[in-house]
């Protein structure tokens, strides 16, 4: 069985697309996303549709899918806090209600055991979905935890740099992400999860796509919503923008 493992689709349907077209050419059986669906995107409802047709076998909360349920309690207190509640306004004004119902739905991570394989899905870690999994980390609390978990595999997403290490002897696989990426290559990353009872194999990929297009339509929101200056920043160079470019 081949299965695609994609995170961090923020609302980018080009991408997305050319994911989907990528997995289909290489002949993938089934998917699994690991969370940040729509949120600072321009193409919401679009990718909400186009992941719901593939049904995935495992859908995960991230964090931004999180602030959709914040729209109506979030109370901003300073100007970037009011950028971002604009954003999350026009995210959740161009979601269905049924959408926003499914999202909300999810779980922040979830177990699964394929072909005898106990694999673990979740897009921060485990336990919260703004940690965030590195290499090297194994001074802190989520290392701690992870050091106990039985899964033989642990997929997350969330940083937007795609890699595979071990924390604590644990394996871990983040498969980067598909909106927008912050190790320096603008392609969408996804990994395909190849398992069986005696195999299980890991291959993260990267695909391209009219990312020029969407820069097009992400700077022209961005006269009207200035937080999209730094995604359309991400999308030009994958990775995050300097502190001194950034919009006041």
């Amino acid at each position: 069985m081949r299965i695609g493992v994609i995170s961090d689709i923020h609302g980018n349907i080009a991408a997305f697309e050319a994911v989907l077209a990528d997995g289909d050419e290489v002949g993938l059986d089934a998917y699994v996303f690991l969370g940040d669906l729509v949120f600072f995107g321009l193409h919401p409802q679009q990718c909400f549709d186009a992941l719901l047709e593939r049904s995935p076998l495992v859908c995960i909360k991230g964090n931004t899918d999180a602030n959709l349920e914040e729209v109506d309690t979030f109370h901003p207190s300073s100007d970037f806090e009011k950028q971002l509640l604009e954003v999350l306004v026009d995210c959740d004004q161009h979601l269905s209600v049924e959408a926003k119902q499914e999202i909300a739905s999810w779980p922040i991570s979830t177990s699964k055991t394929l072909f005898g394989h106990h694999l673990l899905f979740c897009h921060g870690s485990p336990y919260h979905v703004s940690d965030k999994l590195v290499p090297d980390d194994t001074k802190c609390e989520v290392a701690d935890r992870l050091e106990h978990e039985t899964a033989e595999l642990i997929f997350c997403g969330h940083t937007h740099m795609p890699g595979e290490f071990t924390i604590k002897g644990k394996h871990i696989v983040n498969v980067g992400a598909v909106g927008y990426s912050f190790d320096g290559d603008h392609r969408p990353s996804y990994a395909i999860l190849e398992v069986d009872e005696e195999h299980l194999a890991i291959e993260l990929r990267r695909v391209d796509y009219d990312h020029a297009g969407y820069r097009r339509e992400l700077a022209q929101m961005a006269n009207e919503l200035p937080l999209f200056s730094g995604i359309l920043y991400a999308i030009e160079h994958g990775k995050h923008q300097p502190m001194e470019k950034q919009k006041p």
